[in-house]
């Protein structure tokens, strides 16, 4: 990989510590037994029993070791120099693969089952097959056939899948089937695809055919222009699918926590829950006219929260109601999908006052804000 160039260092440096805490968050909280695996190996402190990351800079990720042999302060040095952020952690993840090859030991840690997860993701070339709208700020696109054919199925209830569109400008995808995120960092910026995550709502195998709700929001994002002039025959490829729901075993209820981006899942879950499990739902949108269908049952309570006319992912509506709710049974699973802040908000009040570890929760920012693009103080 070639060195960066001064100009482009400094702004990923700045972006570093922009991003400072959310990347922290991460490597201590969503990956902290993956970054005690690299402190023991890597730093050569295999007695350490707890390994914190303080810092990530341009240099590496600065770690904090604690064992029965006392403290120590040591930096890993990262595999391969940062050209981008968002590659940050793919070379944590090639640190995490050195640091077993190196440790001789068995056991899977949090990455490890990213990347197990990851190698069977795959690229689905498809076309636009119908386009419906559902309401005045939601349309349902529908694609069939192709890629579709061959193998594809859901994950789980809040199956997503990212949406490779052509690069703006352009109508004809620049990508195939072999689509790799590595390959597409090294493609020209004038060829490289664009596109956002939206979650499966429906999937017909007998027809090769889903259905993705996506909110209608302008020309603020690629995707979101695309969806505004999608057309039958449009040429699209979807790579996936994910899931982050994962409940373990003995969980006794749920809460659900969504705005709009995040109610095609919960309408799914709803759906596929076993009948009569404790669910309560907290769901926020424009106004009573762009709520979504949902299951219902004596089992579901929905509590809607409307903005009336507060532009979207600038409320604290969806943590002011959760924060509201009575302490839930210890053996609750919490899932959620909506703006950033407002789900770093949500899972820190059932993380930090509930109490609820974090297999239990699965909270997951849809997208962000313009507002918080810089905001430090998110964790998705």
């Amino acid at each position: 990989m070639p060195e960066a160039p001064a100009d482009a260092t400094t702004t990923i440096a700045e972006q570093l510590a922009a991003q400072q805490v959310m990347l922290l968050e991460t490597l201590n909280g969503l990956y902290d037994d993956a970054t005690l695996l690299v402190g023991r190996i890597l730093c050569d402190r295999r007695d350490a029993t707890v390994a914190t990351a303080r810092s990530v800079t341009l240099d590496g990720i600065e770690l904090h070791l604690t064992g029965p042999d006392g403290d120590d302060v040591a930096t890993v040095p990262l595999p391969a120099p940062l050209n981008h952020l968002d590659e940050l952690f793919l070379l944590f993840f090639a640190l995490v693969i050195e640091a077993r090859e190196r440790s001789g030991e068995e056991g899977t840690t949090s990455v490890e089952q990213v990347i197990a997860s990851a190698s069977g993701y795959r690229t689905f070339l498809t076309s636009v097959s119908a386009v419906e709208d559902v309401n005045p700020h939601l349309r349902q696109v529908t694609f069939q056939g192709g890629g579709l054919t061959d193998g594809f199925a859901p994950v789980g209830p809040d199956t997503f899948l990212y949406l490779l569109l052509p690069p703006p400008g352009r109508t004809e995808l620049t990508i195939g089937a072999d689509f790799s995120w590595e390959a597409a960092r090294s493609m020209p910026p004038e060829d490289q695809p664009v596109g956002a995550y939206y979650t499966l709502r429906r999937w017909r195998p007998e027809e090769a055919e889903l259905d993705i709700l996506m909110v209608l929001h302008g020309d603020t994002g690629p995707a979101s222009a695309w969806a505004e002039r999608v057309a039958v025959g449009d040429e699209v490829a979807l790579w996936g699918p994910r899931t982050s729901w994962s409940p373990p075993a003995g969980t006794d209820s749920y809460l659900l926590v969504a705005d709009e981006t995040g109610l095609p899942a919960v309408a799914v879950i709803l759906e596929t829950l076993p009948a009569g499990v404790p669910t309560q739902v907290v769901a926020e949108v424009d106004d009573i006219s762009t709520r979504q269908e949902l299951p219902s049952g004596d089992h579901i309570t929905v509590t809607w929260l409307h903005r009336d006319g507060a532009e979207a992912g600038t409320t604290t509506a969806l943590a002011d109601t959760v924060r509201s709710l009575p302490q839930p049974s210890a053996a609750t699973y919490v899932w959620g999908g909506a703006e950033s802040r407002a789900v770093t908000q949500v899972r820190r009040h059932v993380r930090d006052t509930w109490g609820l570890p974090k297999d239990q929760v699965s909270l997951v920012g849809y997208w962000r804000h313009r507002a918080h693009e810089h905001d430090p103080d998110l964790e998705d």
